[in-house]
């Protein structure tokens, strides 16, 4: 990288963590903190509504009163604490964040909200064992992703331990998984591949983004081919329809760039309204 690159990475790193985006909104009724303007555009965003809405309705939908749900990909922790109102104090959230700086606004979040039913970790979740490296975007943490990536101004690496959620928590029954990993999601998947075989009412909430998954080396044909193999029925959250393989594979052709869709999994078909 040539030291002019160099020069604007580091201006806008530092802009990114000045610290007047040290502050706390409140979204959803919730008291978020930040500590960088891409953060605080992410919780001023999801306040005013103009990002976030079809995602809260999908989850609202499916999480339910006592159920255990697991959030892969936690970020600050937003959508872990409206997971956790949904379930009450009888049910429970366990969510997973390998960003060392974003967990520890997860955690403080957490706090702030005295939330009970919430258990964190700083990890990621994949197919296998070791440490990987988090490549994470300055001006946009939401696009933090593990794996290869072309050398970049504005990408920041960090080491995370990775994990399978199989050799974790081995006896986890969860009613609903989250994951939204930027393109790690079938890694995920295939970590957690005993899980989903002995626990057949799961249901999973997957971000679906094309170019992510092949950046990932991965891609929408074995994603689709994973899940159908083991008696999963993919629905569109948008509407609870079913995709068959087909037009699954075609409405992913028709996303571009960081185009994605948020896809309910399940063997059982969606819950009722």
């Amino acid at each position: 990288m040539n030291p002019a690159a160099r020069a604007v990475g580091r201006l806008a790193s530092a802009f990114n963590g000045l610290g007047l985006w040290r502050r706390e909104q409140v979204v959803w009724g919730q008291r978020m903190r930040s500590a960088t303007f891409d953060r605080t555009l992410y919780l001023w965003m999801h306040r005013l509504g103009l990002m976030g809405s079809a995602e809260r309705a999908a989850l609202g939908r499916l999480a339910r009163p006592g159920m255990t749900v697991l959030d892969v990909g936690a970020n600050l922790g937003l959508y872990s604490m409206f997971l956790a109102q949904r379930v009450g104090p009888q049910g429970r959230v366990v969510s997973f964040e390998p960003d060392p700086d974003l967990f520890g606004l997860l955690r403080d979040n957490l706090a702030a909200n005295s939330f009970a039913n919430v258990e964190v970790h700083n990890l990621a979740l994949g197919d296998r064992p070791g440490r990987m490296v988090l490549s994470r975007l300055t001006l946009n943490s939401g696009d933090n992703h593990l794996g290869t990536a072309a050398e970049s101004t504005f990408r920041r690496p960090v080491e995370v331990e990775v994990t399978p959620l199989d050799a974790m928590m081995a006896g986890l029954c969860p009613d609903l998984v989250k994951v939204d990993v930027q393109g790690w999601e079938l890694k995920v998947l295939r970590g957690m591949q005993s899980l989903l075989g002995r626990v057949p009412s799961v249901g999973l909430y997957l971000e679906v983004c094309p170019k992510w998954l092949r950046r990932a080396g991965d891609g929408p044909e074995e994603l689709h081919d994973f899940l159908w193999a083991l008696g999963f029925r993919l629905f569109s959250c948008a509407d609870w329809t079913e995709f068959d393989k087909a037009s699954f594979l075609a409405m992913a052709g028709r996303l571009r760039g960081q185009g994605h869709v948020d896809v309910f999994v399940s063997r059982l078909g969606p819950p009722a309204p």
